[in-house]
């Protein structure tokens, strides 16, 4: 996961990269620190769609595996150009499920130079939480985190200091799309169907949230917040607020409303994906999958009993680095301190 960058001759000890290989997309970060400051200076990322076709066999795909390759080498120049030190790249989703992940990661190895490491279900949830957490001030609350990805969907119970429980369901925006939601439009009953297969496997995940709670001092899910990231929470945001242009730092914040969802849902059940490519703030290359996605969190909703969450743009991708930086600089992290970390964003806006 982590290894020194045989990217160039020199490296920059202060510059640190994260490298998320999700089921969707691939994207990176690089940062560089100063003290406890982390100061973004690059972030990208390329629709892989590594999902593609994997119900079917279980595997990820030739294409998808070139995809992905494709935009790893463009990483490549990019990480020598910022003289990047350290990476730490991570695989979620249908890599993890898939048949064929050791080839997988071994011709990433080999085509790229980059060693990836398959996360846990309950290693992705924690990093996606210290993400987010990252992003949001002390709130003095509990709250339960989502993270839906292309492929999966973590959750972590937070008390007002560390995490308590976390669960891991493989739902996912592009896997939901693959079972339920192929035709276009897909039609009512086709959502309906998909809301029901995510709603079981949500109920699922409360119920192991829910475990030995009151041991935790939290007596129920009232009065949690919910806390959602990830593309198609960041896309849904970027969707409300008509933003042309996808700036991370103003979709923080931002708060969904049960019922703006069940109006985009029923939209874009009767709209073809090409029509959904005209949608301001979807992004390109989401169009056929963000019905799904946002099933899943309308169902989250529901589940929880909830009418409203909080976006955030940060999550799995700002935890990988984060969790790296306090490794290699030996700073206070992991769960045993704690999921707030004592970095901080430099010009991290909300």
């Amino acid at each position: 996961m982590r290894k020194e960058a045989e990217l160039g001759q020199s490296v920059s000890e202060n510059c640190f990269a994260g490298l998320d290989i999700g089921s969707h997309t691939t994207r990176m970060l690089i940062a560089r620190k100063n003290g406890t400051q982390l100061a973004p200076v690059r972030t990208e990322r390329r629709v892989t769609r590594l999902a593609q076709d994997f119900q079917e066999a279980g595997a990820i795909t030739e294409e998808a595996q070139h995809r992905n390759i494709s935009a790893m080498k463009e990483y490549i120049s990019i990480l020598r150009q910022f003289r990047v030190g350290k990476i730490s790249c991570g695989a979620t989703g249908v890599v993890r499920r898939a048949n064929n992940s050791r080839a997988v990661l071994d011709r990433i190895a080999a085509e790229t130079g980059i060693e990836c490491k398959i996360l846990s279900e309950e290693t992705e949830a924690v990093l996606s939480a210290k993400g987010v957490l990252s992003a949001l001030p002390e709130t003095g609350s509990d709250l339960v985190t989502f993270d839906v990805g292309g492929g999966s969907t973590e959750f972590v119970l937070m008390g007002k200091k560390s995490a308590i429980r976390n669960a891991s369901r493989p739902i996912g925006a592009a896997t939901l799309t693959e079972a339920y939601l192929k035709a276009d439009p897909p039609g009512a009953e086709a959502v309906e169907r998909a809301a029901l297969g995510a709603r079981s496997e949500i109920i699922s995940a409360k119920e192991q949230l829910y475990e030995n709670l009151n041991k935790s001092g939290i007596k129920s899910f009232v009065g949690l917040r919910l806390i959602g990231t990830a593309g198609t929470v960041a896309t849904l945001a970027g969707m409300y607020i008509k933003m042309e242009r996808y700036v991370p730092y103003r979709v923080n914040g931002v708060v969904l409303a049960k019922e703006w969802l069940s109006h985009t849902i029923e939209s874009l059940g009767r709209m073809p994906v090409a029509q959904r490519r005209l949608i301001t703030g979807l992004e390109p290359g989401r169009e056929d999958i963000i019905l799904g996605g946002t099933v899943i969190v309308s169902e989250i909703l529901s589940c929880f009993g909830r009418d409203r969450f909080v976006v955030t743009d940060a999550g799995l991708l700002e935890g990988l680095l984060i969790d790296l930086v306090e490794k290699e600089s030996e700073l206070p992290g992991g769960e045993t301190a704690g999921l707030r970390t004592g970095l901080t964003w430099r010009l991290q806006k909300g």
